[in-house]
């Protein structure tokens, strides 16, 4: 845990910002990074394309705001001339993007993929308090909804971090919904959550990697899978001698469930201490245990608010795994603490918190 801090420290360092969570791996600090500030779809992916090719490590803030987005955001390293340098995508901040203020939402309206990644070196992308909003794919399409990456370099030498991540209301006649990563690599999702997605299965998130996945302090609720019978709707497949570990989860109450996760029976899966309506049944890591199948007694957070806070009577208040592998992020997608009171609770969100950023989920 200690080497994780040291080298979050680092690369805040080099872009000049404040804390924005904790990384998962070593990462040099970047020599050069270019920070830009966009607040539309046309903004976003300028800077972007300039990411990608500029030789230099690159932070781009969104300002807070809905950005209805005509064609979606790509970032794509497997075309010629890309640097593969560190990016930092990060949202909600203010005009001028000098302090994190509100919530920014990258809306598909029902029509595109809001971000599009695809990997072809060793790059490393961080992603944190954007929300993925009424994404959409056809049928026959590429899968991902609301957010699509591929990581095309067999060496594995790519990684993805994504923390207080919201994937809200998206759409796919065929398979996910939510989040779709495939490829060789290393994955991070923490904080993040998963709501109202639909699809004709997996509706949430789809996790096909040679590599190993960190999955932790994520809420997976009220997703579904749009198909005549049942369907998984959290998938995951860790390839040959690939890792995966779920830790202080909730994935629970989902709609049309066969799993509410499913573990396809290859590489090493370990479940600590999450909150799993069914999962499938696949021999599980030594490390495995502390995991419950109970309601979680959701709070409301108001009117316009999709965030899903914790009731004080909570059986998952206090009862997560403060010492999960890959470790916890500093804050939850709120600002606040991690870890408030005995333990860190399980799912997104500490409980009865301050917005203490602005965070909200609202789309006003």
């Amino acid at each position: 845990m200690r080497m994780r801090m040291r080298d979050v420290r680092r690369l805040q360092r080099a872009f000049a910002a404040t804390m924005i969570g904790s990384l998962a791996a070593t990462i040099a600090p970047p020599a050069r990074a270019a920070v830009f500030c966009v607040d539309s779809e046309a903004t976003a992916q300028a800077a972007l394309g300039t990411a990608r090719t500029n030789g230099q490590a690159d932070y781009i803030k969104f300002e807070s705001g809905v950005y209805p987005l005509a064609s979606g955001l790509d970032y794509l390293t497997n075309q010629a001339g890309s640097d593969h340098k560190a990016l930092i995508l990060s949202g909600g901040f203010n005009a001028g993007c000098s302090a994190r203020t509100g919530s920014t939402f990258l809306d598909g309206q029902e029509q595109v993929q809001p971000l599009r990644l695809a990997f072809g070196g060793a790059d490393i992308v961080y992603i944190d308090h954007l929300t993925l909003f009424r994404g959409m794919t056809e049928a026959n399409s590429f899968y991902g909804g609301n957010m699509q990456v591929y990581m095309y370099d067999q060496a594995g030498g790519a990684k993805l971090f994504i923390d207080s991540v919201r994937f809200l209301y998206g759409s796919a006649e065929t398979n996910t919904a939510g989040l779709y990563v495939t490829g060789w690599g290393a994955v991070d999702v923490s904080n993040s959550l998963f709501l109202g997605n639909s699809a004709g299965q997996t509706p949430a998130v789809s996790i096909n990697l040679n590599g190993p996945l960190h999955f932790t302090n994520n809420t997976v609720t009220g997703n579904i899978a749009d198909a005549a019978d049942p369907r998984p709707i959290a998938y995951a497949y860790a390839h040959g001698a690939s890792h995966f570990w779920f830790s202080n989860n909730i994935i629970w109450g989902n709609d049309n469930a066969s799993h509410d996760l499913y573990l396809y029976p290859e590489g090493t899966y370990d479940l600590v201490s999450n909150d799993i309506g069914s999962y499938s049944n696949v021999p599980l890591g030594g490390a495995s245990g502390g995991n419950m199948s109970v309601d979680p007694q959701f709070d409301g957070c108001g009117f316009l608010c999709f965030d899903k806070p914790l009731k004080r009577a909570s059986p998952l208040v206090d009862a997560g795994d403060d010492t999960p592998p890959g470790g916890l992020p500093a804050t939850d997608p709120l600002g606040v603490p991690r870890i408030v009171g005995p333990h860190v609770d399980i799912g997104a969100y500490e409980l009865d918190r301050l917005f203490a950023d602005g965070f909200q989920a609202s789309i006003f």
